[in-house]
């Protein structure tokens, strides 16, 4: 990339950064979730430079890619989570046994780790990848497979 849009794109992350931190943080109150967002909306920043450089208005377009993936992101986030057995609703406390039984039936023991990190222990896609040693985009593909079989052989025994 050539130096003029590097530098374009630097501008709008040092002026808008903490700014759509705040915003998507007011979407799903959880920081490590806004802050991989951000992360993201940044990455697809980047990835279309030119474009984004040339847009009348490129705030804006930061705003509505951020809304975006805060969207598909609660939506795979609550469609899992409905899947999951995962709380008793009288107590708030977890219930290990049938969430083990549960994702047993669908998905692999490194597969149900992964969305157990990730939807019941709330952590972040990036304190997992370093636990487990692997880039963040590879963490990412891990739970996005782990999420995909779930839903699909979900929906397969549900019909």
């Amino acid at each position: 990339m050539d130096r003029k849009l590097d530098d374009i794109f630097e501008k709008l992350y040092s002026a808008y950064f903490k700014d759509l931190y705040k915003y998507v943080y007011r979407l799903t109150y959880e920081k490590n979730i806004a802050e991989e967002i951000v992360q993201d909306t940044f990455i697809e920043a980047y990835r279309k430079i030119e474009h984004l450089a040339k847009h009348e208005n490129p705030a804006g377009w930061l705003y509505v890619t951020a809304r975006n993936i805060t969207k598909a992101y609660l939506r795979d986030y609550l469609s899992i989570k409905a899947l999951l057995p995962l709380e008793n609703h009288d107590t708030g406390a977890v219930d290990e046994e049938n969430e083990d039984m549960f994702l047993s039936n669908y998905l692999n023991q490194e597969e149900a780790k992964i969305i157990i990190k990730f939807y019941v222990e709330k952590r972040s896609l990036s304190e997992m990848a370093n636990e487990y040693g692997i880039s963040l985009s590879a963490c990412k593909m891990r739970l996005k497979r782990a999420r995909d079989k779930l839903k699909e052989n979900y929906e397969k025994e549900e019909n």
